[in-house]
């Protein structure tokens, strides 16, 4: 992992989702299972077992000829034969000494964007750099195509090299059981319907193209039926959007929560979940936690948000950083209530039979063992292809 144990919050549920796997990789022995990260200031990883104690502290990102003999000596110790690494670009020196050391299959799991598209002369150096490439990934994960697509055309990663494991939700945990939760704990007028944000407070995410919107339908168009709530932020992170309208009279309609435990009995006493990136989003958890939970989701057309929100199936799409759009499609999924009901019906059914975290495992397992058992006369041949093509 890249990040220190205090993980952000969707990293927790992946990282339970990794060592699940990884288990079932290792026939059911969580002793040959190991974890690494660069730090442990924030103790034990809350969503691993709490007996669990295979790990190492350890840096990927750290490229220098100690880190990487430290790399190669552990994997050596420990018989390591699979590697998962977290956000690592695909032709870095620690493949090539993992392999050294015995690693059969080591690969690249990213849940951001690998690199950005290229014009199409770059692209072809980009592809014979990768080629060429004496240390390099034997495989890339991605949470959803259009991520993946940055690699194919961007980064000049072959197909043959890429996988698409889209997130998955606990649908046992995320369900459409209605209740009054989220107005018995914040305290909101139970006359008006509640929207839904779940995230950081970064700029990519665009809570203030959230924000504008809330003003939008509260200020201007007098909207009496809805209020806001906002949950991620930490510390004094929401200040800057508070000030947007503070002294207007809707301090109690547009609220910011923090960081919560309980979001599975929150959303489904809201009405529908909001996702208004600006930067870049992948695969979101909150998307598919608000669709189990039976809410209709409106998102930005951005990167891999139309593959979690399908638009006008289970939710709306607007172009990014438009609010005016926004607040015209939550002021349309107020106004049909059916329609409304009927989006958050299709992302709950399509939760259970496509997106649930047991179809995630299921999908990972099969890319891990196909990564792990590709045998080298196929690696071989793979790479003459790259150099062909």
């Amino acid at each position: 992992m890249p990040f220190g144990t205090d993980t952000a919050y969707a990293l927790g549920p992946l990282a339970r989702t990794f060592y699940e796997v990884g288990v079932e990789l290792a026939g059911g022995d969580p002793q040959l299972v190991h974890f690494g990260y660069p730090d442990f200031l924030g103790g034990h990883p809350h969503t691993l077992p709490a007996d669990f104690k295979n790990f190492v502290q350890f840096d990927f990102r750290d490229m220098s000829s100690a880190s990487l003999r430290r790399a190669s000596d552990y994997a050596r110790s420990h018989q390591i034969k699979f590697v998962l690494i977290f956000d690592i670009q695909p032709t870095r020196p620690v493949f090539r000494q993992l392999h050294k050391a015995g690693v059969r299959a080591a690969v690249a799991y990213w849940g951001a964007p690998i690199c950005s598209l290229m014009p199409s002369w770059r692209l072809m150096i980009k592809r014979i750099g990768f080629a060429l490439a004496r240390s390099r990934a034997d495989g890339l994960i991605f949470e959803s195509q259009a991520m993946a697509d940055l690699a194919l055309y961007g980064r000049g990663v072959p197909p043959h090299l890429i996988d698409v494991v889209p997130l998955g939700v606990d649908t046992t945990l995320f369900q459409p059981v209605k209740s009054d939760y989220v107005y018995e704990t914040l305290g909101l007028p139970r006359d008006r319907k509640v929207v839904i944000y779940v995230g950081h407070m970064e700029k990519r995410k665009g809570v203030r193209s959230l924000v504008e919107a809330a003003m939008e339908l509260l200020l201007k168009r007098r909207r009496s039926d809805v209020s806001f709530v906002l949950f991620g932020n930490k510390g004094n992170e929401s200040e800057e959007f508070e000030k947007m309208y503070r002294g207007q009279g809707i301090e109690e309609l547009i609220r910011f929560g923090g960081y919560r435990s309980d979001l599975a009995k929150i959303y489904p006493s809201c009405f529908c979940g909001v996702i208004p990136s600006t930067g870049w989003d992948s695969f979101p958890r909150s998307s598919l936690e608000m669709a189990a939970c039976g809410l209709p989701v409106i998102a930005s057309r951005l990167h891999g948000l139309p593959e979690a929100v399908l638009d006008k199936k289970t939710g709306l799409l607007f172009e990014p950083g438009d609010s005016l759009a926004l607040a015209d499609a939550i002021e349309y999924l107020l106004d049909h209530p059916d329609i409304a009901e009927e989006f958050g019906k299709a992302g709950r059914k399509r939760c259970e039979e496509e997106l649930s975290i047991a179809n995630q495992r299921k999908r990972l397992l099969k890319v891990f063992r196909k990564r792990l058992f590709s045998t080298p006369a196929k690696r071989r041949m793979e790479r003459i292809a790259d150099l062909s093509s």
